[in-house]
């Protein structure tokens, strides 16, 4: 009996020891195995079991790489580059030899690589001075670049002065803030500073027509506000003609231009009327432009419902909405 309990404590000291956030490795190297085997089904439903487990972004960059292959493979190229975008999430750098993969998968991965764009926001103090990116003048700062996603090459002058040069790294689909300081010691110094800015508050004005299925047609207008991170925004807006109401809003703006957005959005009008009160819910998708980077046009067109109290439904409606977004940049 004591020689058992002790073969049975040496089998578990013995026994490997998971690691946090290296739960995806088996499955990445079982994925890894069946691609090699052309079993793409297969190698496919483990990568994706592993991307959901998540991990370090080395192992995620890993993982969509090899998504993408594998859709690629299966002829699912539109899947595929959704794959190669993630991957370049997680590294903007990350690259496939073609000497060992496909041409065609090397050239869709560059593909989506050249489309994939971050926001590159540069100021200096004192405004004015001119700016290189990669060797091409971008104008004078203040500025806003639309750059491809990876690693690239910064330089400021002022007038005839010394040229300063940093390099950096943009993320697809994010924002890097740079500031350059007249006079600071080169790369690295604290004349440089790289600021996220995941947060901006956000005011719109909105305009709506809604035709009833009974053929009724009404109107409205709406003012508010909220916040804005990364692609979500939550809002809360007043109703103010012909009816008050008020009216939370959840919105998801998914980039597809440095200046242009599309939306999908989720609402929950509550109303007061003369005959009772209203709690709806609503919904609509749509696009917003910014000619400015502080202000925004925006439609949208979807529907709502609202359920009255006491003891009534009101008509389901079509949504037209037209509105004006002013945001801080």
């Amino acid at each position: 009996m004591l020689s058992a309990a002790v073969s049975l404590v040496a089998l578990l000291l013995a026994a490997p020891v998971s690691k946090p956030g290296r739960a995806d490795a088996p499955k990445l190297e079982l994925g890894q195995k069946l691609f090699n085997q052309g079993d793409f089904d297969g190698a496919l439903k483990a990568l994706d079991a592993a991307a959901v487990e998540g991990g370090e972004p080395a192992t995620l960059e890993k993982v969509h790489l090899l998504r993408a292959q594998c859709l690629a493979a299966r002829q699912d190229f539109a899947r595929a580059e959704e794959a190669f975008a993630l991957a370049l999430d997680a590294n903007p750098e990350t690259t496939l030899d073609p000497t060992r993969v496909d041409p065609t998968v090397v050239r869709l991965l560059e593909s989506v690589r050249a489309r994939l764009t971050g926001s590159l926001i540069i100021d200096s103090t004192p405004p004015g001075a001119l700016l290189l990116l990669d060797g091409k003048s971008v104008g004078a700062a203040p500025q806003t670049v639309a750059t491809p996603a990876g690693k690239h090459k910064l330089e400021a002058r002022w007038g005839d002065g010394p040229l300063q040069v940093t390099e950096l790294q943009i993320r697809p689909r994010r924002e890097t803030r740079v500031v350059w300081v007249q006079g600071g010691a080169g790369p690295g110094a604290s004349g440089l500073q790289l600021e996220p800015r995941p947060i901006r508050p956000f005011g719109d004005l909105r305009g709506m027509i809604e035709p009833a299925t009974s053929g009724y047609v009404s109107g409205g207008l709406e003012l508010g506000g909220g916040i804005e991170l990364s692609w979500f925004r939550i809002g809360l807006f007043a109703r103010l003609y012909p009816y008050f109401g008020v009216t939370p809003r959840f919105q998801l703006a998914l980039p597809v231009l440095d200046t242009m957005n599309v939306l999908l959005e989720v609402a929950l009008p509550l109303s007061f009327l003369q005959d009772g009160l209203g709690l709806g819910l609503g919904g609509g998708g749509g696009a917003e432009y910014y000619p400015l980077k502080w202000m925004g046009v925006y439609v949208l067109i979807g529907g709502r419902h609202h359920f009255l109290w006491p003891g009534r439904n009101d008509d389901t409606a079509f949504t037209a909405t037209g509105g004006v977004r002013l945001r801080v940049p």
